[in-house]
């Protein structure tokens, strides 16, 4: 979930016909005119920031005395407080350097003294912080990657991008302890602190919103498939560990091979113009993931999660932008949803981890997302047969 969302040239027809994207260097240059050098490196940060939740959780157990599932609040708190700030700020304010930066800096202060406390509960505090200021940063990204298609290629690849960095470097940083991870997390968010925001195509806040309710439907469909995805991605780790006897190594290189499968999957969804059934089926890689009952099918579970996922979000994003007023009308609301479905997700799981039953909580993330990829094909099949003139009206 990822949450949550992110930025990178990744190519794919009719985008372009250039290869960047197999190479996360070059593609994080290529974003060029697509993205922002500014929120992309903003985005980096945020996306490492969510990557790092299901390495932190054995260590914030062990070093804070808590349950495996209470340390799951710190992801509620965080994705909780970033759901919030999607959903309010781009009603209220428009996207300026004063607030890119106070965002980052947010991230920045956060990161440092999550590694000072030495109190669980002040730690879900400055995670709150950091939540807020990756809302605002992801906000920023997607409300231009919703105005323009070619920016939908870089925004949506910057995720597995990261987050193929990401698995292995905090799988090696968790070793040196929790300070270890939440400092190299300030460290990742101050380079953007010395670039300058600039947007095209801003405009005002406005509280006008489409009256479609198919895109309802879609953002109830979204906020099911973060939920179920969230319960069980966030407890993977300790699943690997705990129940299938992996080393923390061995576990990385699944996340990472998740985070592989996603750029490709990125890269290929715009051909492919039924999105839920590609949400549907991440329901079989979560479950294989834990009833596959082996490292080979935790693989395996994980590599079609990443794949089967980015080949489904851009595209439920690109049918909100078709029936909304303008295209990125519901960047923040998509994103918001989204993100309420991973802070409420982990409670759930947590409670089945707490009672030892990885089974029980993969058979019921499997049936919310299978459930979530059927509401969006109702929705493109319902489409079909309504004209986009019945569903674009104004709210007074």
């Amino acid at each position: 979930m990822v949450p949550v969302g992110s930025s990178t040239e990744f190519c794919a027809p009719p985008f372009c016909q250039n290869a960047a994207v197999l190479s996360p260097v070059r593609s994080l240059y290529a974003v060029g005119r697509q993205a922002p050098a500014a929120v992309l490196l903003a985005m980096v940060a945020s996306t490492l920031m969510f990557s790092a939740t299901p390495f932190l959780l054995g260590p914030v157990s062990d070093e804070f005395g808590v349950g495996r599932g209470l340390a799951g609040g710190i992801s509620v708190v965080q994705v909780g407080v970033f759901a919030i700030v999607n959903l309010l700020v781009p009603r209220f304010l428009s996207p300026s350097q004063n607030l890119y930066r106070l965002a980052l800096g947010s991230m920045v202060a956060s990161g440092l003294l999550s590694a000072w406390t030495g109190s669980f509960w002040l730690l879900l505090v400055f995670r709150a912080f950091a939540g807020a200021g990756a809302g605002v940063l992801t906000w920023l990204a997607w409300a231009d990657a919703m105005r323009h298609e070619r920016s939908m290629a870089a925004v949506s690849a910057i995720g597995p991008i990261t987050a193929l960095v990401g698995a292995p470097l905090f799988a090696f940083v968790a070793q040196s302890g929790v300070d270890a991870i939440y400092s190299v997390l300030a460290l990742v968010a101050m380079p953007g602190l010395f670039t300058k925001l600039q947007l095209v195509g801003v405009t005002r806040p406005s509280r006008a919103r489409s009256r479609s309710r198919s895109n309802r439907v879609l953002l109830l469909a979204l906020a099911i498939s973060t939920f179920s995805g969230a319960s069980l991605f966030v407890f993977e780790s300790v699943a690997a560990t705990d129940v299938l006897g992996m080393s923390p190594t061995a576990t990385s290189f699944a996340f990472s091979l998740n985070a592989a499968a996603g750029l490709v999957g990125a890269r290929f969804s715009r051909r492919h113009v039924v999105p839920g059934r590609w949400m549907a089926s991440i329901g079989l890689g979560a479950f294989l993931t834990i009833w596959g009952g082996s490292p080979l099918w935790f693989y395996v579970g994980m590599i079609w999660w990443g794949f089967a996922f980015w080949m489904s979000i851009p595209g439920v994003l690109l049918m909100l932008a078709e029936r909304s007023l303008a295209r990125d009308e519901r960047a923040g609301d998509a994103q918001a949803l989204m993100a309420f479905g991973r802070a409420g997700g982990p409670i759930m799981g947590g409670a089945f981890v707490d009672a030892g039953s990885f089974q029980g909580l993969a058979v019921a993330a499997s049936i919310g997302l299978v459930a979530s990829g059927a509401i969006v094909m109702g929705v493109q099949e319902g489409r079909d047969r309504l004209p986009v003139t019945d569903v674009r009206v104004v709210n007074p």
